[in-house]
């Protein structure tokens, strides 16, 4: 590594990609899941890099030469890349205080909650995650909820550069699988939860799990706290001496007396020394309450202050498509993110907290991802649900209705299940069934404003379809 180092002052890019690949710049040969980088090498030696980086012995077809092109050799260029785009990028993650959050459920809401925290106390402070990648006013990209090496530590100097001085970054599973992150330091980790999801990817919960764990056994990080109601939390607290929160007892930080309402939260929170604090909150959703924990523990654990923390987060701002209330009266519409078996759970649980008239549940599952949480979503839905519309979500690839059967194995009592294949209809329905006192809960897409079909985005946003049908006569 110390001699591809010492080739990156000179060069003029690096990149992963050989169509990016001009003179004097470095490509990293990635074996990827569809493409190996390794076949690319010929083509990109015509260009005239500075230095080619590989993972495994390379000899050049006939009639061509390295010429003065550097071949490089590592154990790893995945690692190798991620090291390369930080050095180039003038170790922007030494700049900052980087905040990383991992798990299945809850990682936006922690990262949105923390970033406002900590710009309440001066400290500002950019976001990268399923959202968007922001800092202040400026948004600086979005796609990935971890973005590709090169795009993580570039956004991560122009944040800098910007006046940021800390980050709070959601971790996916595949980023750490795929070392997207790899070498970045860290200031403190959150572990949120663990549940079913990406199966399609990881193929098992425990394979699940093992890359999740490698932000906190490969990365430098000074607290990190774990979710201790969650059992995946709890080995991580075990194996790592990490502080956990949670309802239960045994948390290091653990939350008493919740009641939440349309208009937020209310709970009490007991460290681990015996310390104890009144948490108010306009956060909505009962979830929050386990996401502003983590982050309060956290930052109690790094040395903050909580008696100065805690008054701070009694007006937080919305959190984009997470429990987001769009309507009121005269009944309420919620649009949210959830879209595993847990989360939707978890979110139907504090509908009927609420004790509304009735909830009315619209949702859908993604195509070309991991089919068997389908009919489990569909247990839940009708479980906790008065009235149920499925509908169509990003079907992708798929065609919606046999993702939709896929939904009605899991549902028994069909008498109150309506299927819709047109969201935007599927929507309507449920509004025109609602009545006073009724919450309608649009799950599944949250903040995206988009449907993924056949390879198109078309545009299509939940909470834009509720106002603009509200506005129509029914």
């Amino acid at each position: 590594m110390e001699s591809l180092f010492s080739l990156l002052p000179k060069a003029v890019d690096i990149t992963d990609d050989s169509r990016e690949v001009v003179e004097n710049s470095v490509f990293f040969a990635i074996r990827g899941t569809k493409f190996d980088g390794h076949t690319f090498v010929g083509e990109v030696l015509k260009k005239k890099p500075l230095a080619v980086v590989v993972e495994r012995d390379y000899t050049p077809p006939k009639g061509l030469d390295f010429g003065r092109t550097k071949l490089v050799k590592v154990e790893n260029t995945r690692k190798a890349f991620a090291l390369a785009c930080k050095e180039f990028f003038g170790r922007p993650d030494e700049r900052l205080k980087v905040f990383g959050v991992t798990g299945t459920n809850g990682k936006t809401s922690t990262t949105y909650i923390l970033s406002a925290i900590l710009n309440k106390v001066g400290i500002p402070c950019g976001v990268v995650g399923t959202v968007e990648y922001r800092f202040g006013e400026r948004v600086f990209g979005k796609g990935w909820t971890t973005p590709h090496p090169k795009v993580w530590f570039k956004t991560l100097k122009e944040m800098a550069d910007s006046g940021a001085r800390a980050v709070a970054a959601e971790i996916s599973s595949h980023a750490l699988e795929q070392y997207r992150i790899f070498g970045t330091r860290f200031e403190g980790l959150i572990f949120t939860n663990l549940s079913r999801e990406h199966l399609d990817y990881h193929l098992s919960m425990e394979n699940y799990f093992r890359a999740k764990r490698r932000l906190f056994e490969e990365y430098r990080y000074r607290r990190g706290v774990a979710n201790f109601d969650d059992p995946y939390g709890r080995r991580l607290v075990e194996e790592f001496h990490l502080r956990g929160f949670g309802f239960s007892e045994g948390s290091h930080y653990r939350v008493l007396n919740p009641i939440s309402t349309i208009e937020g939260n209310t709970f009490e929170l007991q460290t681990f020394d015996g310390r104890r604090y009144r948490v108010e909150t306009n956060l909505r959703g009962g979830v929050q309450i386990q996401n502003l924990a983590g982050v309060l523990a956290l930052l109690d654990s790094l040395g903050w202050d909580l008696g100065e923390i805690i008054p701070l987060v009694g007006d937080l701002p919305q959190i984009p498509g997470r429990f987001e209330v769009v309507v009121e009266k005269p009944f309420a519409v919620v649009v949210d993110y959830a879209h595993t078996p847990d989360a939707l759970e978890k979110l139907l649980q504090t509908a009927r907290g609420l004790k509304p008239r009735r909830v009315i549940t619209v949702f859908g599952a993604g195509g070309n991802r991991d089919k068997t949480k389908r009919p489990l979503m569909g247990q839940i839905a009708e479980r906790y649900s008065d009235l149920v519309v499925v509908t169509s979500d990003n079907p992708r690839w798929e065609e919606p209705r046999e993702i939709i059967e896929d939904i009605l194995k899991g549902m028994g009592n069909k008498d109150k299940v309506l299927v819709e294949v047109d969201r935007r209809e599927a929507i309507r329905r449920a509004l025109q069934m609602a009545r006073e006192g009724d919450l309608v809960l649009i799950a599944g897409k949250g903040h995206e404003d988009y449907q993924e079909i056949k390879g198109e985005r078309y545009p299509f946003d939940d909470r834009k379809v509720v106002r603009e049908l509200l506005e129509e006569p029914f």
